[in-house]
């Protein structure tokens, strides 16, 4: 009786096994397949050399705007920045922050209030 349960045991996980073996088997030459057809040296090729052409047309772009500039110098980018960042924080303070909390504070209290409804309905269902 012993031998029995343990030769349908042993077989059991055989099976098992073999099924796994047999799926991971599947699974890697889909895998390998799919990267293959995904990854081929052609397509490889195309990718990069657009890749090199994006890379050539930024190159040109940037040499264009480099050229147009003029006279501009790091220090007059710097105070054109520093100019904006002024206009940025005058332009905070007129903004009303205490509103748009109050009024994000009333929609989350809301929501709040339509879960707890939405738990209690759902609790009180037979």
């Amino acid at each position: 009786m012993i031998r029995t349960i343990a030769s349908v045991v042993s077989a059991i996980c055989l099976l098992a096994l073999t099924i796994g073996l047999l799926v991971a088997g599947a699974y890697t030459s889909k895998t390998i397949t799919k990267l293959q057809s995904t990854y081929h040296p052609e397509r490889l090729g195309g990718i990069l050399s657009d890749a090199s052409d994006t890379m050539h047309t930024i190159h040109q772009t940037t040499t264009m705007l480099k050229s147009s500039r003029g006279d501009v110098t790091f220090m007059d980018d710097i105070r054109t920045l520093m100019h904006s960042v002024e206009d940025l924080s005058v332009a905070l303070t007129t903004l009303h922050i205490d509103e748009v909390l109050k009024e994000s504070s009333s929609w989350r209290q809301g929501a709040i209030h339509i879960v707890e409804g939405l738990k209690k309905t759902l609790a009180n269902q037979p």
